[in-house]
């Protein structure tokens, strides 16, 4: 499969190759069973960031530099370029896990009716140790609609999140510029209007925890941001979430039609 792949950054330093390298190094692009098209979205960094990647010289790589209204902006025209077979992006510093990408592409192959898909919700603190990691439940596409993941439920760990190119034209472009910090929200909600998230039972990226994030910052503007995005919640969906938080702290996701787990005998991805 072809990927495209977007870094949205600005003044990165060494965390834009770091996260390049992840992308290139995937081991189905070496041995030539996946394509990938980078894109990286940088908001006219004054630093030199972009240096080791233009000496690269790959023609994998392409570098649009200028300035921006921030993450969301860089990530909708970079969206709006974006072709292949799948999409995936990430923030300058975070990384695949080296299989990400040939997991994904097996997983597409056998299952034309999964148009997105995200793996173990993975943690690392600022030293890149891997602190937590987690199987999410298969997701609600109400609970997505109306906020809920993210505000009362587990979030969708972006980092480790792919869909299908083609679900690219389901997102308003123009709002999604608007966003400062829950834009990766308004993308989960715009897909889930037409299509299932399906959780894949394996290791595909993390996300890391540094001082200084945005999100750090400003405390609690993530999900105002999201509440003004969202479907306001009934009464049912909200006392609703409050019982799957509950299930979803004491249990172990055991199989279910949105959970796809790999047969080690018959050696294939499975789906319950």
């Amino acid at each position: 499969m072809r990927y495209a792949f977007l870094i949205p950054a600005r003044n990165a330093g060494a965390k834009l190759l770091r996260t390049l390298d992840s992308v290139l190094s995937q081991t189905s692009v070496l041995t030539g069973r996946d394509e990938v098209d980078c894109l990286i979205l940088d908001g006219a960094s004054n630093d030199d960031s972009l240096a080791p990647v233009e000496a690269l010289r790959d023609p994998r790589v392409t570098i649009l530099s200028e300035p921006d209204g921030g993450m969301y902006d860089a990530l909708a025209k970079g969206l709006g370029r974006a072709g292949g077979d799948v999409t995936c992006y990430l923030p300058a510093g975070e990384t695949y896990d080296p299989h990400a990408f040939s997991v994904v592409s097996e997983v597409f192959a056998e299952f034309p009716e999964i148009h997105w898909l995200t793996g173990q919700a993975v943690l690392r603190n600022a030293a890149r140790q891997i602190v937590n990691t987690r199987l999410p439940h298969p997701y609600s596409r109400r609970f997505i609609d109306c906020g809920m993941y993210g505000t009362r439920l587990y979030g969708i760990e972006q980092e480790s999140t792919f869909w299908r190119s083609n679900l690219n034209a389901l997102v308003d472009l123009d709002r999604l510029r608007g966003c400062e910090l829950a834009g990766d929200y308004f993308l989960w909600k715009s897909m889930a209007r037409r299509h299932d998230l399906y959780v894949v039972d394996a290791q595909l990226g993390a996300f890391t925890i540094e001082p200084g994030q945005l999100s750090k910052r400003a405390p609690g503007a993530y999900r105002r941001e999201l509440r003004r995005l969202r479907r306001p919640p009934t009464w049912a969906e909200r006392l609703g979430a409050l019982f799957w938080r509950q299930y979803e702290k004491r249990a172990v996701p055991r199989g279910g039609r949105r959970l796809v787990r790999y047969d080690h005998a018959a050696q294939v991805w499975r789906m319950d």
